[in-house]
């Protein structure tokens, strides 16, 4: 199951570390497997590991518990760093049916963005603003590799999300009255002149291929916005943009 398609096919996900296995298990996922090192075996919690989060993982994931030694740990777990833990889940669904929105929803719609540490950085920005979901377009795009869970510290378990094509999710939204704000480096209108005290749905594309005409259109119902750049470079990482404007959507709503 560290194999991406070998991963969907089997609608299971892996998840490394005790905070995120705590965070999966108290959004409401059942453990199928939850596989710990023996006491043997145990190091001391490290600084991504908090013994607070293991010890509510030992008590809550009963009969799913398993220990298993180092050498296997070391198979089982994500990349070169054992954390301790490894536990199984079968992977949430999650379409726009599935979303229960506020009355003036903030959302962030993560366009084409492939890489799996910045879906999770981005889903860490969504969490700490206050968003009350994450659209990820297209249809493959994948909340719950490994990487993504890790960059994201769980926060893919803490934020409503959904999959969607980018057609479907631009009808859906216009049907849920949700203004659409998307970020774009040729936009004239800046972050600072754009009201995002309502609802409002924030795209962002990836670096490599932007948003291209994917959001515009005849329709004219997205808004183009841009963050101001004041140095040399014309873009930042699409999380940091993300947090950027969610930012700023935040402090607005506040006001």
């Amino acid at each position: 199951m560290r194999d991406n398609r070998a991963r969907r096919r089997a609608g299971k996900m892996l998840v490394d570390g005790y905070r995120e296995t705590r965070r999966a298990m108290e959004s409401g996922l059942e453990p199928t497997g939850v596989y710990v090192l023996s006491e043997e075996t145990r190091p001391t919690p490290g600084p991504q590991e908090s013994a607070a989060d293991r010890d509510w993982v030992h008590r809550h994931a009963g009969a799913a518990l398993q220990t298993v030694s180092a050498a296997v740990m070391q198979k089982i777990a994500y990349g070169q760093s054992a954390r301790g833990v490894v536990a199984e889940f079968q992977a949430p669904g999650g379409d726009l049916s599935s979303l229960t929105l506020p009355s003036t929803p903030l959302i962030l719609v993560l366009d084409q963005v492939e890489k799996p540490g910045n879906v999770g950085a981005a889903f860490r920005c969504a969490d700490a603003a206050g968003v009350d979901a994450v659209i990820l377009t297209p249809a493959e795009s994948d909340r719950y590799n490994p990487n993504a869970i890790r960059s994201s510290l769980g926060a893919v378990f803490t934020v409503a999300s959904a999959v969607a094509d980018e057609t479907d999710a631009r009808r859906w939204l216009r049907a849920q009255g949700i203004p659409m704000f998307a970020a774009r480096v040729e936009s004239s209108r800046p972050l600072w002149a754009t009201d995002l005290s309502g609802a409002a749905a924030i795209i962002v594309g990836s670096e490599a291929l932007g948003l291209g005409d994917r959001w515009d259109g005849p329709q004219g119902d997205v808004q183009g916005v841009h963050i101001p750049m004041a140095g040399q470079v014309d873009s930042l990482n699409v999380s940091v943009s993300a947090a950027v404007l969610l930012y700023e959507a935040a402090r607005q709503r506040r006001h």
